[in-house]
C-alpha cells in the first residue's frame, strides 16, 4: 500500500541556512498542524508556482538503500528484508487528497533485499552428522531481481525511475519479483576396514563422501498500487482593449487558471492555488507538490472596474499564465481600432415571412448577428425570415455591438383593425344617412306646421 503523507522530517535533511529555524519550529509550543504548515514551505519558496523541477532535483538526489520506516519487510531462507515502495510521481501534484499528473511522468521506486546463505557444516568426526550429513555445503547459483511497472496493468519497464505515458485515470503497479535458486550438496560417512589381520579387520577408519545434490529455489514477490487522476485542462489567457480614451485604456483579462499580465509601470496577478510540500515516506522525505484554493489577485498601479482593467500604459504588455503542470507566455496583441461598426436593413417594414436583407459594416469583420432565437456567423451580409413582432436584430464583433430596429406586421391582428375599421366606415356612413333623415324630416314638420 501507498504510504501515506507525512507532515515530520529530519531537519538534518535541510540545508545549512534554515536548519536552526527548523529546530526551532520543531521546538516550539505549535501544534502539529501549525508546525506542518510552516515546515511544509521552509525549503519551498514558489508559494504560487508548481516548481516541478524543483521536486524532482530533490527526489531523484535521493540515496535508497534501507526500506521507509512504515514500508513491510518479507523475509524466506536465503531471501532476507525484501521490501518495495512507491516513493514519487513526478510531476504530480496533490489536491483534494487526489494525485493528479500530466500525460508523461517518472516513476520512482525504492526496493532492496539481502541474501543470506548458511554456513556450510562440518561434522566434528564420526559419527556426529547434522540431519544425516556429515557435511553440507550451500553455494548461491542464481541470483535475479527486477522490478516492472504499470499502469492499468499495461507494462511500462523496468527499473527504479521509470517514464510512463498517461492518458486517463490510472493505477500505478510496482512489481518487485525476487529469484533465488541456491544449490546444497549433501555429504554422509563411509565406513571401511582399514587395518585387517589375517581374515578379520583390527581397525576400522570413516570419511565423509559426496552423497547427493539438490536446488532450492526461492521466489518472493512484492506488489505496491498509487492511484492517479488524469489532468486535462484547457489553458487559455488572452487581453483585449474594450475602450480607450487618450493614453487610459479599459482592458479586458480572459484566463483560465493562475494568470499574470504586466506592463510598462504597471502589473495584475491571479493565483488560484498555493502550493507546499508534503513529505512521505520517512526518513527520506521524499517530496510531493500540494496544492490549496487561495484565488486571490493582487496589482500594481492599475485601477479595476467590476471585471474590467484601467491601465495608463499599455507599452511592453506580456502574459503568462500556468496551471498544475502547463505554460502559457506570450505577448500581448492590444492594439484598439474604434471602429464605426454598425448594420441596416433593405427596407424598414416586412410581412411576416418576407426575407430581411441585413448589411454589416465594415464588411470584413467576422460578426455573430442575431434575430429572435436565430444566431448566424457572418460576414459582409446576413439574411433572416420576417417573423411577427419580432423587431430588432443584434450584431456583435469583439466588445462591440450595433442594432437595427424594423417592422413587421402581425397578420392577424392587421386583418382585425382593418375589418374594423371597415364596419367603423360603415356605421358612421349609416349613421350620417339616418341623421340626414331625420333633420330633414325636422324641417318638414315644421314647415307644416
Amino acid at each position: 500500500m501507498q504510504s501515506p503523507l507525512i507532515t515530520a522530517f529530519d531537519c538534518n535533511d535541510l540545508p545549512e541556512e534554515i536548519k536552526d529555524t527548523c529546530y526551532q519550529i520543531q521546538d516550539s509550543d505549535l501544534s502539529d498542524k501549525e508546525k506542518s504548515a510552516i515546515l511544509s514551505n521552509l525549503d519551498y519558496n514558489g508559494k504560487f508556482f508548481p516548481d516541478h523541477n524543483y521536486v524532482y532535483q530533490r527526489n531523484t538526489n535521493i540515496a535508497i538503500s534501507e526500506a521507509p520506516f512504515n514500508v513491510t519487510k518479507s523475509s524466506r531462507l536465503f531471501v532476507k528484508d525484501a521490501w518495495l515502495s512507491l516513493f514519487a510521481v513526478m510531476p504530480s501534484v496533490l489536491y483534494n487528497s487526489s494525485l493528479y499528473v500530466p500525460e508523461s511522468i517518472d516513476v520512482l521506486s525504492g526496493f532492496n533485499y539481502r541474501i543470506e546463505i548458511p554456513d556450510n557444516y562440518y561434522s566434528r568426526g564420526y559419527p556426529s552428522t547434522d540431519q544425516g550429513d556429515c557435511k553440507r555445503t550451500y553455494t548461491l547459483v542464481n541470483n535475479i531481481s527486477e522490478n516492472r511497472v504499470y499502469t492499468n496493468n499495461i507494462y511500462q519497464d523496468s527499473g527504479n525511475l521509470i517514464p510512463a505515458a498517461i492518458d486517463a485515470d490510472s493505477e500505478i503497479k510496482a512489481e518487485y519479483n525476487i529469484s533465488v535458486n541456491v544449490k546444497i550438496d549433501h555429504y554422509k560417512w563411509r565406513r571401511y576396514c582399514c587395518r585387517r589381520s589375517y581374515k578379520s579387520c583390527t581397525r576400522y577408519c570413516s570419511e565423509c563422501i559426496y552423497k547427493s545434490s539438490e536446488t532450492q529455489k526461492e521466489e518472493i514477490s512484492i506488489v505496491d498500487t498509487l492511484d492517479i487522476i488524469y489532468y486535462d485542462n484547457n489553458l487559455f489567457a488572452d487581453a483585449e482593449i474594450i475602450d480607450s480614451y487618450m493614453s487610459t485604456s479599459k482592458l479586458r483579462f480572459n484566463f483560465s487558471n493562475s494568470a499574470r499580465i504586466g506592463f510598462q509601470d504597471s502589473s495584475y496577478e491571479f493565483n488560484q492555488y498555493a502550493y507546499d510540500i508534503a513529505y512521505s515516506q520517512e526518513p527520506y522525505y521524499t517530496y510531493t507538490l500540494r496544492a490549496e484554493d487561495y484565488n486571490q489577485e493582487s496589482m500594481s498601479n492599475m485601477l479595476k472596474d467590476e471585471n474590467d482593467l484601467i491601465v495608463k500604459n499599455t507599452d511592453n504588455c506580456s502574459i503568462m499564465a500556468f496551471d498544475f503542470f502547463n505554460i502559457l507566455e506570450k505577448g500581448c496583441d492590444i492594439e484598439y481600432a474604434d471602429l464605426d461598426f454598425y448594420i441596416k436593413t433593405d427596407k424598414l417594414r416586412y410581412k411576416p415571412g418576407e426575407i430581411i436583407n441585413v448589411e454589416i459594416y465594415p464588411a470584413d469583420v467576422p460578426t455573430r448577428i442575431a434575430y429572435d432565437d436565430e444566431i448566424k456567423e457572418s460576414v459582409g451580409t446576413a439574411s433572416f425570415t420576417a417573423k411577427p413582432l419580432r423587431n430588432k436584430i443584434t450584431a456583435y464583433y469583439s466588445s462591440l455591438q450595433a442594432e437595427a430596429v424594423i417592422y413587421v406586421a402581425d397578420e392577424d391582428r392587421f386583418a382585425i383593425i382593418y375589418n374594423l375599421s371597415v364596419f367603423g366606415v360603415l356605421n358612421y356612413c349609416l349613421y350620417a344617412v339616418l341623421r340626414r333623415n331625420f333633420w330633414n324630416k325636422i324641417s318638414l314638420f315644421k314647415k307644416f306646421k
